[in-house]
């Protein structure tokens, strides 16, 4: 049993100075989120890199004057911000994780040499803990990463399937009756509903959505990896505790107890050092992608309420707040399946061969057991915690909205009748 047992993905995604996280960190470096383990020095990638970024943050601005300018298209603008606010987020992450860097890169390497250094140890039910929650990572990352390639490519070919749908919308087309159909919706100093201007900013669309689907796409799951990671250890943690005393039939001397113990205490302060720094990572994004999240899907109801609105443009819609809604309810899982972990790891204590222990031993116990009791909770911002309670509250509002508007809708057309 080995490194390579550890280990589901392909051979060139994987780096054995990093198990668990080096299909992430190929993602994060691939989109220039990760800038001080790989190709550290390169001046050229990384000014490039930067370079990209800024552009993105650019045209995100672009994207709220075009808002701007039709602000009185009620219909258009709702369509308009519920895009824009995504390349928001995408920014928030990218700028989030440049700024915090180092706290990144530092979290990073902890969690792999936790990981190595028990890849060393060879301890057969920390090995098995460690490939089953490695085999999750592996799939949630691959399974994340072809959805949003998926949809990637379906935002990008959607133009073009507009375009080639009815032979009437191309007549209208040639006699500059509609516009030529836009990825998405930025302001450019030319008119870009026109050729030559359409190609360059079709040219511009498509590196930027690409950009920003590749951010959000490392960028959630690696969350996801590290939230997993976090939730596997306590769960390793809990049977360290259990195995305190060994087995029935095994008997360990007084230092191996207190060797185990100790371990068990080790063990545990180092994961409420990573949670923590996790958390001052992921807080602040998270707070602003639940807000950004809730307002959206209150934009969305409003859009499927609208009779103005197209059929075509409801189920966009419908697929579009659909997708936020998974992209949060994934966080909110992963951070509640940590909580959840994190708040059962005492139980191990209690599980143990305790009744083996003497007074001194039995105290120490107690210590322990009272150590692990209190749950870790991740936060999204200083408002709320990050589990499936708020991703409940926040559709049960949604809905609630729904429904009051579409009331306010019935008593105006019932009073202009």
């Amino acid at each position: 049993m080995g490194i390579s047992i550890i280990f589901t993905a392909p051979q060139n995604f994987e780096d054995s100075q990093y198990p668990l996280l080096g299909p992430n960190l190929k993602g994060l470096f691939t989109f220039g989120l990760l800038q001080q383990i790989y190709w550290e020095g390169n001046k050229y990638r990384i000014f490039f890199l930067n370079l990209i970024h800024v552009s993105s943050m650019i045209f995100v601005i672009t994207q709220l004057v075009d808002l701007y300018f039709t602000r009185n298209d009620f219909d258009k603008a709702l369509l308009n911000m519920s895009i824009t606010v995504l390349s928001f987020v995408s920014i928030c992450k990218t700028i989030s994780c440049l700024v915090l860097q180092s706290r990144l890169v530092s979290l990073i390497k902890a969690i792999s040499k936790e990981e190595i250094a028990a890849i060393k140890e060879q301890q057969n039910f920390v090995m098995k803990l460690m490939k089953n929650y490695t085999k999750y990572v592996r799939f949630i990352t691959n399974l994340y990463w072809t959805v949003v390639l998926i949809t990637n490519i379906v935002t990008i070919l959607s133009p073009l399937l507009k375009y080639l749908s009815t032979s009437s919308y191309r007549e209208d087309i040639k006699n500059d009756t509609e516009p030529y159909p836009q990825i998405l919706s930025s302001w450019f100093p030319f008119n870009n509903l026109k050729m030559p201007g359409y190609i360059f900013a079709t040219a511009i669309h498509v590196i930027m959505i690409t950009q920003g689907a590749g951010v959000i796409a490392v960028y959630d799951a690696n969350a996801f990896a590290i939230m997993t990671y976090l939730k596997g250890q306590f769960i390793i943690l809990r049977e360290k505790c259990r195995r305190i005393f060994g087995g029935d039939e095994v008997i360990l001397t007084k230092i191996e107890v207190q060797a185990r113990i100790k371990e068990c205490h080790r063990h545990h302060n180092f994961l409420l050092k990573q949670c923590s720094a996790f958390d001052k990572i992921i807080s602040p994004v998270m707070f602003i992608y639940v807000l950004v999240c809730s307002i959206t899907i209150c934009c969305s109801v409003v859009q499927l309420s609208l009779e103005s609105v197209s059929t075509t443009q409801k189920l966009w819609v419908l697929e579009y707040s659909s997708a936020l809604a998974i992209q949060l309810f994934l966080f909110c899982w992963h951070s509640n399946e940590m909580t959840v972990e994190s708040d059962r790891t005492d139980r191990g204590v209690y599980e143990s061969n305790w009744w083996k222990a003497n007074l001194q031993e039995r105290k120490q116990l107690v210590l322990l057991a009272g150590k692990l009791a209190r749950p870790l909770v991740m936060n999204a911002g200083p408002f709320t915690a990050l589990s499936v309670q708020t991703f409940v509250d926040i559709m049960t509002r949604t809905y609630s909205f729904y429904t009051l508007f579409t009331q306010m809708q019935e008593k105006d057309i019932n009073a202009n009748n």
